[in-house]
C-alpha cells in the first residue's frame, strides 16, 4: 500500500501564540495533518482560493467577521469543505447560527492540550467521512440536539408553510407544534413588515446573498407584536428545496432602546447614566455647557463633581433611589464647572437598575445657577425691608398701627384709630383682604395671602394672625417683587424671541427693544469690539436723542474696559437724562450700554441676564447668518458666471464679426480705413474682456475697509480716467470707512461714463448727502451681519450735466451688456453696483438738476475719527 496522503488543515485564529501551538500540538498528534494558518476571515478566504485545503478549524471571534460568518462565505465557494468551529467564545446561541450555516464540527475549547488529541480526531473524521452517509447522518444529529435545545427559534418552511418548527419557536409564538407545522409563514410576520421581509427574501432567492439577518417584528396566536432578530438561509430538507431560519426574541431590548432614546431626545438637559457605585457610564452631549467632553467624564465617580458641603446631601439621596426604585427624587446642588466654577443643577433621577441594557440610575439635569443667584438675591432685599404693623379689635376697629403702616396705608394714627378698617376703607370690602381677615377670625386660624389693592396700585403681602380680641396683622408692601417678577417673566417670554432671530442685526434690535419695553431701560446701546474698537450697531430712539451722534473718549474707555476684563462697570454720569450707565459685557461679541436716570441693583441683575440671553442669541445667528451669506455669495457667484457666459457667447461675437467683416474688405479692396475700423473693434474686445474679468474676479464682499478721504479718492480717480476737456466739482470731504481701490474703481467707472455719453465739456460734479428720503436704492437684497442707525442718514453722489438717463431705462442700465455707446461695454455700471453692495451700501439713479445723471450712495459708514 501506498503512504496516507496528508490532510491539509486551514487553522484560523488572530491569536498567533495560539496558532503555533495548535500547530505543534496538531502535528504531534497525527502524522497525517499538515497545518497552514491565517488570522483573519479575509485571508482565510484568500488562502482557501489559492491552495488545496482538506479541512478549515476557525476561531469565532475574530477581526473584521467572526467565525460564522466565514463558515457562510466559504460554503459560497466550497459547499463541501469540512468546517469546524473550535472556540471558547462558544454558546447555544453560536452553535445554532453555526449548525444553519453548515458547520461540520463545532468543540469548545478546554485549557488542557488533551484537546488537540480530540481537535486531530475530529479534523481526520470530517475529511473521511465528508462524502458519506455517516458524516450526514451524524450531522443531522448534532443538528437537532443544538436545535431542539437552543435558546434561540429554529423553523423550516417550504412552499410558504412551517414543515418544522422547534419547542423554542411554539413558546415564542404561542401556538402548538402542530398548529404552526402547516401554517402560512406570512401569517405571523406583522404586515407593516410584510414587504421588507419579502424584498429580503427574493434577494435571498436570486443569490444576492445566502444568509438573511435581520429584525423584524411577529405576531402571537394572542394578538401580541413582539420584536425577533431573523437569520435566515437556503437548505434542503427531505430531499426538496426549503428554507431555514432561526429567531432570537429581542423585544425587552428593542423597549429599552426605545425608551432610552425618548429619555434622551426628549430631555432639554444633561442625561446621564450611573451605575450602583455611582460611576458615571453615560453622558450626554448638553454636558459641553459645563466645559467637559462626554468621554471624559465616562468612568469617573459623580460625588467627585459635588460641592464638598452637598455631597452627603445627594449621596444619601442616591441611596434612598438606589434601595427603593419607586422613588424619583428631584434635588438641588452644586457641580463642578470644567473652569473650577460651581453651577448649581437641579437633578431628577429614576432607578432603572433592573432593566436590561440600561443597569444604571438615569439623571435629569438642568442648570439653574442664574434662578438660585436671582433667588438668592431677592431674598437678600426683601430680609431688609421692615412691615407694617396693624392691630384691629373684634369689631373690625383699628388699635394700632405703627409707622411704616401709616406711610403703607397713608393714614396717620391718630387718624384712623378708633374706626372701622372697612368704613376707612370701603374699596376692600369684598375683596382678598376682607374675605382673609374674616376667614382667620372665623378659623382662629393664621392665614397669609397676597393681593393687589387697586386704589393703591400696590401688592401685599398680608399675615393675618387671629385671637379672640381681635386681629393682628403684618403688611409688607411686595409691589417691587411682583413687578420684578413680571419682569422676569416677560424677560424669559422675549428671550425665546431673542432666540428665534435669525441675524445679529435682528438679533441686535430685538435686544435694545427689550431693554426699553420690558427693562424700562430706554437709553441703550450695542457695541461691536473689534481690535479693541468698539463699533455701534443698535441702538434705541433714546440713546440718539441724548448722545447724539458723537461719542466721547470716555465712553469708548469703558467700553473697551468692560470688553477686556469681560466684567460690568457702573458709572455716575451728566448727560441730560441720565445719570447712572452701566456697560455690561456680551462676551466675546461686544458690550451692551444702558442709561438711566438711576440705576439700582436689580436693574443692573436684569440687565446682566439679558445681556448673556443677547449673548447666546448673537452667536446663534452669526452661524445662521454665515449661512446665509454663504449661500447668498454661491447665488452671486453664479451669476457672474451667466455674465461672463453672456458676454464670451454674445457681446464678443459682434466686435469680432466687425473685425472679420472688416477683415474681408480690406483683403478685398486694400482701403487700410478698413484696418482703423478692425482696431476699435479690437479695443472693444479689450474692455468688454478687461470688464468682464472685473466683475469675475472680484467678490460681492468687501472684507477689510479702513478711513478713506472722499476728496482723495475722487481726486485719484478722475486723473486715472481719460477726460478730455470735462470738469470736475469735487466737494465731498468727509472721511468713511471702504476699501479705497474699489470705491476708487466705482468712481472711474462713472466718470467713464459720463464723459463717454456727455459733452466733451461736460462736468461731473461729487457731493455729499447730508440727509436720505426714503430708499429707492437699486441693491439686491443680500444678508447683512449688523446695523448701524448712524451711518444709513450719510451717503455721496455723482452727477453730471450731461443727457442724463430716461427713467424707463435706469432700472437696465444696471443690468450686464446694457449699453448706448458704440464702444461700450455694458458693464461699467454692473460694476458700479456690484462694488457698492459689496460695502453694503445702496445705490439710486435719478435725475440731477441740470438734467444729467445722478447717481447716489446711501448706508455708508463714517469713519471714526
Amino acid at each position: 500500500m501506498g503512504e496516507t496522503p496528508p490532510i491539509v488543515v486551514l487553522y484560523v485564529n488572530d491569536d498567533t501564540e495560539m496558532l503555533d501551538r495548535a500547530a505543534t500540538f496538531l502535528e504531534r498528534e497525527s502524522k497525517q495533518l499538515r497545518l497552514r494558518t491565517a488570522t483573519s476571515g479575509e485571508e482565510a478566504l484568500c488562502t482557501l482560493r489559492a491552495d488545496d485545503i482538506h479541512c478549515l478549524v476557525s476561531e469565532y471571534v475574530l477581526p473584521g467577521m467572526d467565525g460564522v460568518s466565514l463558515l457562510e462565505s466559504v460554503r459560497e465557494g466550497f459547499p463541501t469543505l469540512p468546517f469546524i468551529l473550535f472556540t471558547d467564545a462558544g454558546s447555544e446561541t453560536v452553535a445554532g447560527r453555526a449548525i444553519s450555516a453548515g458547520v461540520t464540527d463545532y468543540l469548545q475549547k478546554e485549557a488542557s492540550t488533551e484537546q488537540y488529541a480530540v481537535l486531530a480526531e475530529r479534523i481526520e473524521t470530517a475529511v473521511d467521512s465528508t462524502d458519506t452517509e455517516d458524516a450526514l447522518q451524524e450531522s443531522e444529529e448534532r443538528y437537532r440536539t443544538v436545535v431542539e435545545g437552543g435558546h434561540d427559534a429554529v423553523y423550516i418552511y417550504q412552499d410558504d408553510h412551517f414543515t418544522f418548527v422547534n419547542e423554542r419557536a411554539c413558546e415564542m409564538t404561542g401556538y402548538g407544534a402542530d398548529e404552526l407545522r402547516g401554517l402560512n409563514v406570512w401569517s405571523l410576520v406583522h404586515s407593516d413588515d410584510h414587504e421588507r421581509v419579502r424584498t429580503i427574501a427574493e434577494n435571498r432567492l436570486r443569490g444576492t446573498h445566502d444568509v438573511s439577518t435581520y429584525d423584524a417584528r411577529f405576531t402571537t396566536k394572542d394578538g401580541e407584536t413582539r420584536y425577533g432578530n431573523f437569520s435566515v438561509r437556503e437548505t434542503t430538507y427531505e430531499g426538496r428545496t426549503a428554507t431555514i431560519g432561526s429567531v432570537r426574541d429581542v423585544t425587552d431590548r428593542k423597549r429599552t432602546e426605545a425608551r432610552l432614546k425618548a429619555l434622551i431626545e426628549h430631555s432639554h438637559d444633561l442625561v446621564t447614566l450611573v451605575d450602583d457605585r455611582g460611576i458615571i457610564r453615560y453622558e450626554s452631549p448638553s454636558v459641553e455647557r459645563l466645559g467637559y467632553d462626554p468621554d471624559e467624564l465616562v468612568g469617573e465617580p459623580a460625588l467627585e463633581y459635588i460641592h464638598p458641603a452637598d455631597r452627603s446631601h445627594v449621596a444619601d439621596t442616591f441611596s434612598r433611589t438606589l434601595e427603593n426604585p419607586e422613588v424619583s427624587p428631584t434635588i438641588t446642588y452644586r457641580f463642578r464647572h470644567a473652569d473650577g466654577s460651581w453651577r448649581y443643577l437641579e437633578t431628577a433621577g429614576e432607578n432603572h437598575i433592573a432593566t436590561v441594557d440600561v443597569e444604571g440610575v438615569v439623571l435629569n439635569s438642568r442648570d439653574v445657577t442664574e434662578h438660585v443667584r436671582m433667588k438668592e438675591a431677592h431674598e437678600d432685599i426683601l430680609a431688609r425691608m421692615t412691615d407694617a404693623f396693624l392691630a384691629l379689635d373684634d369689631d373690625w376697629r383699628f388699635t394700632f398701627v405703627n409707622e411704616r403702616a401709616e406711610e403703607l396705608l397713608n393714614r396717620t394714627a391718630p387718624e384712623i384709630i378708633g374706626d372701622v378698617i372697612w368704613d376707612e376703607f370701603p374699596e376692600a370690602v369684598d375683596s382678598a383682604f376682607y374675605h382673609g381677615y374674616r376667614d382667620a377670625m372665623r378659623t382662629q386660624e393664621p392665614t397669609t395671602f397676597e393681593a393687589y389693592f387697586p386704589p393703591y396700585d400696590r401688592w401685599y403681602e398680608a399675615n393675618a394672625y387671629p385671637s379672640a380680641d381681635g386681629l393682628s396683622v403684618y403688611l409688607r408692601d411686595v409691589t417691587e417683587r411682583k413687578n420684578r417678577e413680571t419682569t422676569l417673566e416677560e424677560l424669559h417670554n422675549a428671550t425665546r424671541t431673542l432666540m428665534q432671530a435669525e441675524s445679529i442685526a435682528a438679533v441686535s434690535d430685538i435686544a435694545v427693544r427689550v431693554a426699553r419695553d420690558v427693562l424700562g431701560l430706554p437709553v441703550t446701546a450695542i457695541w461691536q469690539c473689534e481690535d479693541a474698537t468698539p463699533r455701534l450697531i443698535a441702538r434705541t430712539a433714546e440713546h440718539r436723542t441724548a448722545y447724539g451722534e458723537s461719542v466721547s473718549a470716555s465712553d469708548r474707555r469703558a467700553t473697551v474696559e468692560t470688553y477686556e476684563t469681560g466684567e460690568t462697570v457702573t458709572r455716575e454720569t451728566r448727560i441730560e437724562g441720565v445719570e447712572s450707565e452701566a456697560f455690561v459685557p456680551l462676551g466675546a461679541r461686544g458690550v451692551i450700554t444702558f442709561g438711566a436716570e438711576r440705576l439700582d441693583e436689580f436693574d443692573i441683575y436684569y440687565a446682566q441676564l439679558l445681556a448673556a440671553n443677547t449673548a447666546a442669541a448673537l452667536d446663534r445667528a452669526e452661524r445662521e447668518d454665515e449661512r446665509r451669506a454663504h449661500q447668498w455669495e454661491l447665488e452671486r457667484q453664479n451669476e457672474r458666471l451667466e455674465e461672463f457666459a453672456s458676454v464670451v457667447s454674445h457681446d464678443l461675437r459682434n466686435p469680432l464679426n466687425v473685425a472679420q467683416g472688416y477683415l474681408d474688405m480690406y483683403r478685398a479692396t486694400a482701403d487700410e480705413d478698413h484696418l482703423s475700423r478692425i482696431e476699435r473693434a479690437h479695443d472693444r474686445m479689450v474692455n468688454i474682456v478687461d470688464d468682464v474679468l472685473t466683475l469675475a474676479r472680484q467678490g460681492r464682499t468687501v472684507s477689510e475697509t479702513r478711513a478713506v478721504s472722499g476728496l482723495a479718492v475722487t481726486t485719484n480717480a478722475w486723473g486715472s480716467v481719460e477726460t478730455g476737456t470735462a470738469t470736475l466739482d469735487a466737494s465731498w470731504t468727509a472721511t468713511i470707512s471702504a476699501d479705497g481701490s474699489r470705491l476708487q474703481q466705482l468712481l472711474e467707472n462713472l466718470f467713464r461714463n459720463a464723459v463717454e455719453h456727455g459733452q466733451s465739456d461736460v462736468t461731473v460734479r461729487v457731493g455729499t448727502l447730508d440727509s436720505i428720503a426714503g430708499d429707492g436704492g437699486m441693491q439686491r437684497d443680500r444678508p447683512t451681519s449688523t446695523t448701524n442707525e448712524a451711518a444709513t442718514d450719510r451717503g455721496f453722489f455723482v452727477e453730471d450735466d450731461g443727457p442724463g438717463i430716461p427713467e424707463s431705462s435706469r432700472e437696465a442700465v444696471f443690468e450686464s451688456g446694457y449699453s448706448t455707446g458704440e464702444q461700450g461695454t455694458g458693464l461699467g455700471l454692473p460694476i458700479v453696483r456690484q462694488i457698492a453692495e459689496a460695502h453694503g451700501w445702496r445705490v439710486s439713479l435719478g435725475e440731477a438738476e441740470s438734467g444729467g445723471a445722478r447717481f447716489e450712495f446711501t448706508g455708508i459708514e463714517l469713519a471714526d475719527e
